[in-house]
């Protein structure tokens, strides 16, 4: 292969899985505070077909070419003039701005979205973490820190619930929130209980047998990874100033964003994660120190794309989806 092309999924046309085809294209060049990547595996995420079906459609339509992608795991091959903090054979990790990308032998990455890779996870592993990591640390940081002084839980029995527990997403979700000190209940199907429990949870709702949203002022925060409960179904379930938490962008879960209900002050939000150099750092200790571990749902070569994608859109994966790269 030349040296200025590379292997590619590429989505041409919206639709179903049958729109990736893997392609020769043209191989990136970076300036600035850019990173160029090798990648050696690509995280799947529900984004990806959402995208590839049209969610993002006037963004997308001004592409001649869609690769997917918004995680990456690899080596940097060749750096911008301005970048300061990596060199060439850095092993690295990192969320790509914007939606696409990753689904390639080599990636643009900002120097900011960067971050040296967990010496105990291999690429594959490492591909898994930042877009699914990134959504729930954020997600659980950002509503742990904005529940009101006067909430009435002490900082220590801060309950959370995790909707989805068992997910790309929420078994991250279930780990970052007992290292944040609370007490987590994992809502997922009876298969997930065990896992989940290995995680962290100390409480598992079988959603098939329980509805969680009965349990009146039970939670401080609900983080609705499943994206399958609204607001207004879960308010009950929330304590007096709780927050609930969801990753649907859709027109009602901004609404409940700027309202809250007279009297109890329950608040709803939409999590928007950003690409982040120093949240991956802080994953990177917590892995290396043994206090989280990935989950791997399957592993598929760059050329079996479609078949990860109807995977992840159809099935119920339990932990990450990746794209293996290769040599």
């Amino acid at each position: 292969m030349s040296g200025e092309t590379m292997r590619a999924v590429v989505s041409r046309g919206h639709g179903g899985p049958k729109v990736l085809g893997t392609e020769t294209v043209r191989k990136p060049q970076v300036r600035g505070r850019k990173l160029l990547v090798r990648v050696r595996a690509a995280g799947v995420n529900p984004i990806d077909w959402r995208v590839r079906r049209g969610v993002a459609r006037p963004v997308t339509a001004l592409k001649r070419q869609r690769i997917p992608g918004r995680d990456v795991a690899g080596e940097v091959v060749a750096v911008g003039d301005r970048v300061e903090g990596f060199d060439v054979g850095n092993r690295v990790y990192a969320m790509l701005e914007g939606v696409f990308g990753g689904y390639a032998e080599y990636a643009v990455v900002g120097e900011d979205a960067a971050s040296p890779m967990p010496e105990n996870l291999s690429f594959e592993q490492a591909a898994a973490v930042p877009l699914a990591a990134l959504t729930a640390v954020q997600a659980l940081r950002g509503a742990l820190q904005d529940l009101p002084h006067d909430c009435d839980a002490a900082p220590g029995r801060r309950r959370v619930l995790i909707n989805g527990a068992s997910g790309g997403v929420g078994t991250f979700a279930v780990q970052l929130a007992r290292i944040f000190g609370t007490e987590v209940t994992a809502v997922c199907s009876a298969s997930g209980a065990g896992l989940a429990e290995e995680l962290g949870a100390q409480h598992v709702i079988d959603y098939r047998e329980e509805d969680f949203a009965r349990n009146r002022g039970c939670y401080d925060v609900i983080f609705d990874v499943a994206g399958n409960r609204s607001f207004s179904a879960c308010r009950r379930a929330l304590r007096r100033g709780g927050i609930y938490v969801t990753t649907e962008p859709v027109p009602r879960n901004f609404l409940w964003h700027v309202l809250t209900f007279p009297g109890d002050n329950r608040k709803g939000r939409v999590v928007i994660v950003w690409p982040s150099g120093r949240d991956l750092l802080l994953l990177k200790s917590l892995f290396e120190a043994g206090r989280m571990r990935v989950v791997l749902d399957s592993v598929y070569p760059l050329e079996e794309a479609a078949a990860a994608h109807a995977h992840v859109e159809t099935g119920h994966p339990r932990g990450k989806i990746v794209l293996s790269v290769g040599g």
